[in-house]
């Protein structure tokens, strides 16, 4: 297998595995419990996760209207609440060990055929979606991660903040930051903006929009920036994934407080 897809898929056993290891523990009322997801308890994270997988292993998806056509690049809202929605009244036990069938079934199929063109074309994807394996892989590291996540603070259980779906997450979100800041901030050229993200995946990045108006990562930074943003691993995590509102998250802010607000408002990059 190609080494970067090799990496994804490392990662999304690894994440795998723990969201097997925390459903086998949950209880009913566990099951229950609300997450950062509007309207969707633990119960409904394990359906998630355990609808994606069944459609990658090739089950059919539940009964619904078509996807819109294939240019789309993220899965339709209507698409993943099909799957929950399918798995609603099952017990979260029998969800958690569905998952844990097709995930074994997934890693069967990634052990016996490795695909090793990143930009090929996998044989399925969720709703069809036009992703190449790159893409597909990637997210399925970062989906099952971030979700592991959400169940993790609903049920009071931190934990994998150091393991590879968190470094494959937080690179991915950090890689996104020039897109973030000249795409969607749309400050004035030259404007430079530093993250300092300490915790189990760290990094320092500085990006600054330059004449064209495009945003690019700088090697280091600068004496002379307009806004610092200094958080922990989980915090950016969630901001990246638009977990929370970046009121009731903790930041650090030092220069250009407007910048920075604006930066922290626009940080979704998943859901």
């Amino acid at each position: 297998m190609h080494s970067e897809l090799a990496a994804y898929v490392d990662a999304w056993r690894h994440s795998a595995g723990n969201v097997l290891e925390l459903g086998r523990e949950v209880s009913v009322e566990e099951g229950g419990r609300p997450t950062d997801l509007p309207g969707w308890t633990v119960h409904d994270v394990f359906a998630h996760l355990a609808a994606l997988e069944a459609a990658l292993a090739g089950e059919p998806d539940p009964p619904g209207d078509p996807l819109p056509p294939s240019e789309l690049r993220a899965v339709p809202p209507a698409y993943t609440a099909r799957g929950v929605g399918a798995r609603r009244g099952v017990p979260t036990s029998d969800v958690v060990e569905e998952f844990a069938r097709h995930v074994e079934t997934r890693s069967a199929q990634l052990s016996t055929d490795p695909p090793e063109d990143p930009s090929g074309t996998p044989p399925g994807t969720p709703g069809g979606l036009d992703w190449d394996w790159r893409t597909m892989l990637r997210n399925r590291a970062i989906d099952v991660w971030t979700h592991e996540q959400d169940i993790r603070r609903a049920l009071g259980r931190p934990g994998n903040l150091d393991g590879p779906g968190a470094r494959v997450t937080v690179g991915s979100f950090a890689f996104a930051l020039p897109y973030v800041l000249g795409k969607r901030v749309k400050p004035a050229r030259g404007t430079t903006v530093v993250w300092d993200v300490v915790g189990p995946v760290a990094f320092t990045a500085a990006i600054r929009v330059g004449d064209d108006g495009r945003a690019v990562a700088l090697p280091e930074a600068p004496d002379r920036v307009d806004a610092i943003l200094r958080t922990d691993t989980e915090t950016f995590a969630m901001l990246g994934a638009g977990r929370r509102p970046p009121a009731e998250l903790s930041v650090e802010i030092a220069g250009n407080p407007d910048l920075a607000a604006r930066f922290l408002s626009t940080m979704t990059l998943t859901s």
